[in-house]
């Protein structure tokens, strides 16, 4: 019985000795950036006519008091946006950034990055853009007043709107403007449009004596945008990651792991898309969410 016994532990020892390399790489492959941490890198895309902060400042206030974070990557694709939006992303960024001074934050532009988004922009450290991408349009304008009293006019429709205030049916467009009600809005623009030119004036080191070359509301190339001082250098993705890991103080041969906000879909967002595997089973995508969620417990703690 002993030498059967022993026979039976020297085949499970093989066994073992079989199948451990394969079992350790797979855990290794799968889970290895808990046994190895990485650098973090938080990722922004700010898309789109922006007329809501909330969801940037959010994920700006996540990334910023995440002790474990080295950097931020906003990548602008924005064409513009509602003034108080941009200037509530823009003063978001310059508080964080006064509290956590450590942390850069990098734009990286890849066709369009205009008005109320180059506002936004223009608060982060850095800027880079392809050379053909679209800067500035700096200014501001009221869109749809439209004048409409004509119009109804020719098909005999009467209109009566009743207001209380000299001036509350300024933009009210069955009633013909007055040329004080104009230029009420003019100063309105003229005003929103000072704030603008200031803080991007302020954020550039650009010089506001000559402010009708690069804020009169033309648009530029990234290559004429970077002689006029808007962005810091052309290029693209990799340019990015070779900035962030400069200010980040990320050794070359150091992984980064660019930390993108979760995209919910499914069942409360339990099995939210995966960016790595989209043909994972529902088990791996759950498993996953555990080891990051370990995995950031873990980074730190580590780092504190």
């Amino acid at each position: 019985m002993t030498f059967f016994k022993y026979l039976k532990n020297i085949f499970f020892v093989l066994i073992i000795l079989q199948i451990a390399p394969s079992l350790i790489q797979n855990i290794k492959k799968q889970y290895g950036k808990i046994l190895i941490p990485k650098h973090r890198v938080g990722v922004i895309e700010m898309k789109g006519v922006l007329y809501n902060s909330d969801y940037y400042n959010k994920y700006l206030n996540k990334y910023f008091k995440d002790e474990g974070m080295k950097a931020i990557l906003i990548k602008a694709e924005c064409p513009g946006s509602a003034s108080g939006t941009s200037q509530a992303i823009y003063n978001e960024i310059e508080m964080l950034k006064k509290k956590y001074p450590k942390t850069p934050i990098v734009t990286l532009v890849e066709n369009i990055c205009a008005s109320g988004g180059y506002y936004v922009a223009s608060a982060t450290d850095y800027i880079i853009a392809p050379p053909s991408a679209i800067i500035g349009s700096i200014g501001t304008t009221f869109q749809y007043l439209f004048q409409l009293h004509d119009f109804i006019d020719q098909f005999k429709v009467k209109y009566k709107s009743l207001a209380a205030g000299k001036y509350k049916k300024t933009t009210d467009p069955f009633v013909n403007m007055t040329p004080e009600e104009e230029k009420l809005l003019q100063s309105v623009l003229n005003d929103s449009y000072e704030q603008f030119t200031i803080d991007v004036a302020k954020k550039r080191k650009l010089s506001l004596k000559n402010k009708e070359q690069w804020a009169d509301g033309k648009i530029f190339t990234g290559n004429q945008a970077l002689k006029l001082g808007l962005i810091d250098s052309l290029g693209s993705a990799y340019s990015a990651e070779e900035i962030i890991r400069e200010k980040a103080l990320i050794p070359d041969e150091e992984e980064i792991e660019w930390v993108k906000p979760p995209k919910k879909t499914g069942l409360f967002g339990l099995f939210g898309q995966d960016t790595r595997d989209e043909e994972e089973s529902m088990f791996t995508a759950l498993a996953n969410k555990i080891f990051v969620f370990l995995q950031n417990k873990i980074s730190s703690k580590t780092i504190v």
